[in-house]
């Protein structure tokens, strides 16, 4: 064999080694094991849910150990007011800051459905219309194929709108995954799907994704002149006294952000590697607290901050054309199941209304119980295998305050 062909397949061994080994510590590197305790904190804002706080505090930490989140936050509101909250383990393990009810996280598609209470607000203003079309409010569409696509098909996924895996607008899809760039408003990021090919006709099928939401943000904030940041201000936060929403990778991050973290099963975890959500904020780029989500939720069901009319709009599982309900049962910014069985058994149906988040070290998950009044959020710092995983310590959480409010399903009337 000639020396220099020796000299080549050596050079190609040791780059080999050191690509190898270079896998192999950054896959390794970091991970440390979470503490054998951890805190644990909550309050009922109401004496009557002191002994239902406590056994929900107490399902809240089992499912943290159980699956190796480092911190978890919840809250419960009844006929819109907050009687609980509580935070499990760590908002951030290197600084031990404990996880509580102070602690914002990324609550991923979550933001869908604050973005829908937004444009729920100005369809009962009379600004916005969900059979309106891009065409409609944003004329200058920088893709023509937009122009006849209706409100409530962009906010119920029905629209056509391609995916992150499925965006044939390259190089800008790579840019998707990769969540590196800053955009300064919402408009701006449209730039990364604008070249690209809608996957159906409107309203012949349904595909979930975020970008036909930030689309429907960009009507909103066309029709109203505001904004997206500034909506959210005006429709959601001020009105209902809340800290948050607010957006994240906007400037500087705001007090009590969580650390976020990559789990193992093995119960070890480590820091999540910086993302930029800021090409996403109407859709998943959100942060928010448990506290705060679940009086966004209530206020749904107060007639003075939407209509009955609105509310039963965005509410109706959106139908495709050939006149059957999507595959998700999703509305406009919400999942709705009128009769779900999954929570109170087979004797005692509930409609739900719902929307989780997962965003690259975080998980979102929260519901709205019409009927009974209720809702309730859980957030957590991490990523479970599952998303059911830590969603599961929800049902629980909800059996316990609605039979302390003696709010039980059996009790309540399901709409005709």
């Amino acid at each position: 064999m000639p020396s220099s062909l020796k000299l080549i397949l050596k050079l190609i061994l040791g780059l080999a080694l050191i690509v190898a080994a270079w896998v192999f510590f950054s896959t390794q590197w970091g991970w440390k094991a979470l503490p054998d305790t951890a805190p644990l904190t909550f309050e009922a804002y109401d004496d009557r849910f002191e002994q239902a706080g406590a056994k929900a505090a107490a399902e809240l930490e089992a499912m943290r150990a159980e699956f190796g989140v480092p911190g978890v936050t919840a809250a419960v509101a009844i006929d819109g007011q907050l009687v609980w909250s509580a935070g499990a383990g760590w908002s951030d393990l290197a600084t031990e800051a404990p996880a509580t009810p102070d602690t914002l996280f990324r609550i991923g598609s979550t933001s869908k459905a604050m973005t829908a209470t937004v444009i729920a607000r100005l369809v009962d203003q009379g600004v916005l219309d969900p059979d309106g079309t891009v065409g409609d409010y944003f004329p200058d569409a920088p893709n023509e194929d937009w122009l006849e696509l209706e409100l409530d098909q962009l906010l119920s996924h029905t629209a056509g709108f391609p995916g992150y895996e499925n965006n044939s607008d390259w190089p800008d899809a790579y840019e998707t995954l990769r969540m590196k760039r800053q955009y300064e408003t919402v408009e701006e990021s449209l730039g990364l799907v604008d070249g690209s090919r809608l996957l159906f006709e409107p309203g012949e099928d349904f595909y979930y994704n975020s970008f036909d939401v930030v689309v429907a943000s960009v009507l909103a904030e066309r029709a109203s002149g505001l904004d997206y940041a500034s909506l959210l201000e005006r429709e959601v936060r001020a009105p209902l006294n809340l800290t948050t929403p607010v957006r994240a990778n906007a400037g500087p991050a705001p007090e009590h952000v969580a650390q976020f973290y990559q789990s193992r099963q093995n119960g070890q975890v480590r820091p999540r590697g910086a993302v930029n959500v800021s090409q996403r904020w109407p859709s998943g780029g959100l942060y928010a607290r448990s506290v705060d989500l679940v009086q966004v939720a209530s206020a749904w069901l107060d007639d003075n901050y939407i209509s009955e009319a609105t509310r039963e709009r965005f509410w109706t599982p959106m139908r495709l054309n050939s006149g059957e309900v999507n595959e998700q049962g999703y509305a406009l910014g919400w999942r709705v199941n009128p009769e779900s069985t999954t929570r109170f058994g087979e004797d005692a149906p509930v409609r739900i209304v719902h929307h989780g988040g997962v965003s690259r070290g975080a998980m979102s998950w929260l519901i709205l119980y019409p009927e009974l009044g209720m809702a309730v959020a859980v957030n957590i710092n991490t990523e479970t295998r599952e998303f059911g995983d830590f969603s599961s310590v929800e049902p629980e959480i909800t059996r316990l305050f609605a039979e302390a409010a003696g709010r039980t399903p059996e009790n309540a009337r399901l709409p005709d």
